[in-house]
């Protein structure tokens, strides 16, 4: 046997042995609940739950994600918050795209009944490395709210800008941060801010424990409502 065969037996043995990386799916579901019940000297239910369904299709990716808190203390409603998004992000050029999403929010013991905002941006990935991903967005926005008992209504062209980093802390367990600033065209002193600060550590490859904290800011919340309502959570997150 040559060497020239030798060198084509042991390609051919190699590409039968050696496998490629498998490609990650086009689709992604991720999962969110957690729940808390009380009983006794108190009664207290608390129920999270979110979605997010991620979609790539050449240098277009589809996202939506929804998510709800509810907690009742005693027969009373002491927490309902609601939120849902669905966006579409186009590669222009390397780490730079383009978006435009649509978003809903709902929570009427902040005062808000409803608020609709659609944004059109772009976005850079300016860090990305083995454990650490940077991402920069900015853009302009257009908002309809509407508050409780017909106050606190505003219709108002604003922008957007936001980050968001997230850190590898072993194999599968990560860090995420995100900020989030949304500035009123129309009236400067309507500010609002949204952090999300989080934690995931995998128990399997498709199961988590997640903590999160998050802020939101409201510079002009509806009138007899605080400006900044917090909110930890903690359960089950599940990757499909």
């Amino acid at each position: 046997m040559t060497l020239i065969h030798a060198a084509a037996l042991l390609a051919a043995i190699s590409g039968d042995t050696v496998k490629p990386a498998p490609k990650p799916p086009p689709v992604r579901f991720t999962g969110d609940a957690g729940f808390v019940s009380t009983s006794g000297n108190s009664t207290v239910q608390t129920l999270n739950l979110g979605d997010k369904i991620v979609a790539k299709v050449d240098a277009f990716t589809f996202t939506q994600q929804f998510g709800v808190v509810h907690g009742e203390s005693n027969g009373e409603t002491v927490a309902s918050s609601w939120r849902g998004l669905i966006r579409t992000d186009m590669v222009v050029h390397d780490n730079i795209g383009v978006y435009g999403s649509v978003t809903y929010e709902r929570n009427t013991l902040a005062g808000l009944a409803s608020r609709f905002g659609t944004v059109t941006g772009l976005t850079a990935q300016v860090v990305k490395t083995k454990t650490d991903k940077l991402v920069f967005e900015g853009g302009v926005s257009i908002t309809t709210q509407r508050g409780v008992a017909n106050s606190g209504d505003m219709d108002f062209l604003g922008g957007r800008a936001a980050t968001a980093f997230s850190h590898q802390l072993g194999p599968r367990a990560s860090f995420t941060q995100s900020v989030e600033l949304l500035p009123n065209f129309h009236e400067s002193a309507d500010l609002r801010v949204n952090t999300e600060t989080a934690l995931l550590a995998p128990f399997t490859t498709k199961a988590a424990v997640k903590l999160s904290y998050i802020i939101h800011y409201d510079g002009v919340p509806v009138p007899g409502f605080y400006s900044t309502d917090r909110l930890f959570t903690s359960g089950l997150q599940i990757t499909l």
